[in-house]
């Protein structure tokens, strides 16, 4: 686990999970993925924690999927590793015996749109925009959108891969609150303190109650991850997706985007 590409400390019943490598907008790879795994799961097991916060460093809280890492693992024949690994969001966010609220600036795509998404409460800048431009390489993700927008607004976007404003993903309940830039943390430091002041296990027992009014939901996530029901979706579109990260081992991930955007450009 890389210790400084995910940072954590707790401080007054909040334990804050920071994604910290702004200088690849916090692009994630395995190890950075495990890492954030393991420090939700350590803030969820602390009997001094009542809340989490997730932020992130840098103007960008990410980007989603490391790309270029992604790239190596396909050209050395390892892309295994990642498509069974992947799914770890859903016991450490949705399943978390604590509180966990996520504070997006910039850019929250890909697999870290999910991990926001999944928090149970969802703050953002007026800056923010959020989606999975990856289904545009062939990429299916696993997605908690149908649950939280419906199925008519979450197909328009992951079909497309076209990102969505902070202040539609707040119209269309994807968010709970958009804020302006320099008020964002004013808002989200000020209700983990609060969360941290109720009761112990108040409001992970209220997250409980609620889940189980969606435990369809929690079945489905659950087994959707035990069972690896995605695997033939995500195979079926693999082919786009090898020669995406093949090119992106091979010439770099500008050239690779500017190649697959051409497909996209009007005639």
């Amino acid at each position: 686990m890389s210790a400084s590409e995910v940072e954590y400390a707790v401080k007054d019943g909040v334990a804050t999970i920071t994604l910290a490598r702004p200088d690849r907008a916090n692009a994630i790879d395995l190890s950075m993925y495990g890492a954030i795994c393991e420090r939700l799961a350590q803030a969820g097991a602390d009997t001094e924690v009542r809340a989490i916060l997730l932020e992130a460093r840098g103007a960008d809280f990410s980007i989603g999927e490391d790309f270029e890492y992604l790239g190596e693992l396909e050209k050395n024949q390892r892309y295994g590793e990642w498509s069974q690994n992947y799914k770890g969001w859903i016991p450490v966010t949705w399943h978390n015996p604590k509180f966990v609220v996520a504070s997006v600036r910039g850019r929250a795509f890909g697999i870290a749109c999910e991990l926001a998404l999944l928090a149970d409460v969802t703050y953002a800048s007026e800056g923010a925009s959020f989606g999975h431009p990856e289904t545009r390489v062939g990429m299916v993700s696993h997605t908690v959108w149908p649950w939280l927008v419906g199925p008519k607004i979450a197909k328009e976007y992951l079909a497309s891969g076209v990102s969505m404003s902070a202040s539609v993903a707040h119209s269309k309940g994807l968010i709970n609150a958009a804020f302006r830039e320099e008020e964002l943390d004013e808002h989200v430091h000020a209700f983990v303190a609060d969360l941290a002041t109720m009761p112990a296990g108040t409001p992970g027992a209220n997250k409980k109650r609620i889940n189980w009014a969606f435990r369809d939901v929690s079945r489905i996530l659950h087994d959707d991850r035990f069972y690896d029901v995605d695997f033939e979706w995500t195979t079926a579109a693999r082919e786009v997706d090898y020669a995406f990260y093949n090119s992106v081992a091979n010439e770099g991930v500008t050239k690779a985007i500017k190649a697959r955007d051409r497909k996209f450009e009007d005639k």
